[in-house]
């Protein structure tokens, strides 16, 4: 009998779970967060194809695993042909900092332009049979290797896609044994309003079917996570954009899931704040090195530091540096009340 996604997790309450963001699900923020009650928290997607034709050397930054710091891991794929996501996972398995994942997630809700183009990420909404294959023939090569397959999807293709029950079922029958849905159609993007009554629609479809089922979309706070449970019967919660720069939100959600408490992630300080950028910081310098961290952290320190009084001249400053002591001391004038320069 195959391993099941529940049987990874040591727990019957519902799972928090960090979303796969490009830029954001680094090995770092994810340890991060798992200490601050994150589930599970998948990595950004990387190229099946890819890894079949240059091996993982390429993309290992994006597949990197920390299973001591974060828990259940799980390496999320894009493409849209059977064989490479086939491919691709024996080649990671075959790698020795690789081979202890423990889930392979197969993206197929990515909007961006360069990979819809492909007949990927969304793109397999429109053409379901590939949608299957894919996860069929994924799902006996996870049984082979060990591991578990879930997939990653939105509510439709545009707003006249009304496909999105029937497609959460077909995934469901072909393999996947977990399913996140991302309350928004890919013509959306990330604006508008998540359409939660959608995923309690393609939820219901998946009853009986023995997948795990995440809902994702607008949740903020303990709250919207109670809500978006109820609304849409799934069985666990997949956070985004809103856990960027703040990781203490897993810790509200989970205290407010179990007790109906809130105001945990209200409390936390400037200093704490600036410390646990630090940290990301660090973590990611360590993976790619101090430069690259550097720049790639000054998407994320503005999530950080929003709120702060002067938010955005620090962010100006933050910005600018090009070095960890550089952002340490900015921080620094920012606790003293000084000007944000180094």
């Amino acid at each position: 009998m195959s391993l099941s996604f529940s049987d990874l997790f040591d727990t019957d309450a519902p799972l928090v779970a960090l979303s796969p963001m490009a830029g954001f699900s680094n090995p770092a923020f994810r340890a991060i967060c798992h200490g601050m009650g994150c589930d599970y928290a998948p990595t950004e997607l990387t190229s099946a194809r890819s890894i079949v034709y240059n091996g993982v050397a390429k993309s290992y930054r994006f597949m990197a695993i920390d299973p001591e710091h974060e828990g259940v891991t799980a390496i999320q794929l894009f493409g849209n042909d059977p064989e490479d996501f086939t491919e691709a996972m024996k080649i990671i398995c075959d790698d020795d900092r690789l081979r202890d994942v423990d889930v392979f997630d197969i993206n197929m809700g990515c909007p961006v332009p360069r990979v819809v183009k492909t007949g990927a990420g969304s793109a397999l909404m429109k053409t379901p049979d590939i949608a299957c294959d894919i996860v069929n023939k994924a799902r006996r090569t996870a049984e082979s290797l060990g591991k578990v397959l879930t997939v990653k999807t939105r509510t439709g293709f545009d707003g006249d896609d009304h496909s999105g029950p029937e497609f959460a079922y077909m995934l469901a029958r072909s393999g996947a044994q977990a399913i996140c849905v991302h309350g928004r159609t890919a013509r959306q993007m990330y604006s508008g309003n998540a359409d939660w009554q959608t995923i309690g629609k393609m939820r219901e479809k998946t009853e009986g079917t023995g997948v795990y089922f995440f809902a994702n979309g607008d949740v903020t706070d303990g709250p919207s996570a109670r809500k978006i449970l109820d609304v849409t019967g799934a069985d666990g919660v997949m956070i985004g954009r809103a856990a960027c720069g703040n990781p203490w939100l897993f810790s509200e959600v989970k205290e407010y899931l179990a007790n109906g408490t809130k105001n945990i992630s209200r409390n936390i300080t400037v200093e704490q704040k600036c410390d646990m950028l630090l940290r990301e910081l660090d973590g990611r310098a360590e993976l790619i090195g101090e430069k690259m961290a550097v720049l790639e952290m000054r998407s994320v320190m503005p999530r950080y530091i929003k709120g702060f009084p002067g938010a955005s001249a620090l962010k100006v400053s933050l910005c600018r540096a090009n070095t960890k002591e550089q952002i340490r001391q900015i921080l620094n004038n920012c606790l003293k009340g000084n000007d944000y320069e180094y």
